[in-house]
């Protein structure tokens, strides 16, 4: 079989076009500015149930300590405990790890260490992965909204 040389132009704009098309996908999953993800990490609480909406049963994402098999005891022992908006943010997630960590007070604060703590919403720079964390978080360590 005869090989065929490509002159080196062709080379090049071949090569040129395929990293056109990488850049162009990676920026397709770009990093999310703050506000983007305030309002991902909002509507992530609402879909799973933390808010007093009504949920998307379609869209629930398990906390990773969550054994609750009902689904609808699960969503009871949400409902209402968040308020419905971000009340601050910070860069970054949990172990130093690049993303977005969204902040959320609750709503029905009942002792002293619950007025000062709050939920999480994290996710990664491009705002896949979400997932609110088990673990209170220190409100004074957001940046308020």
């Amino acid at each position: 079989m005869k090989r065929v040389k490509l002159p080196r132009r062709i080379v090049a704009t071949i090569l040129l076009l395929q990293l056109v098309a990488v850049v162009a996908q990676s920026q397709k999953r770009g990093t999310l500015t703050q506000s983007e993800a305030v309002a991902l990490a909002e509507q992530f609480i609402a879909q799973n149930g933390y808010t007093d909406l009504p949920p998307d049963k379609t869209k629930l994402t398990h906390e990773t300590i969550e054994w609750e098999s009902d689904v609808d005891t699960m969503l009871q022992q949400r409902h209402d405990t968040l308020e419905r908006s971000a009340y601050g943010f910070r860069s970054g997630r949990k172990g130093s790890e690049q993303g977005w960590t969204v902040v959320f007070r609750y709503k029905h604060p009942g002792d002293r260490r619950m007025q000062s703590n709050g939920r999480a919403v994290t996710m990664n720079l491009d705002g896949s992965k979400p997932r609110v964390e088990h673990v209170d978080f220190i409100l004074r360590y957001a940046t308020k909204l």
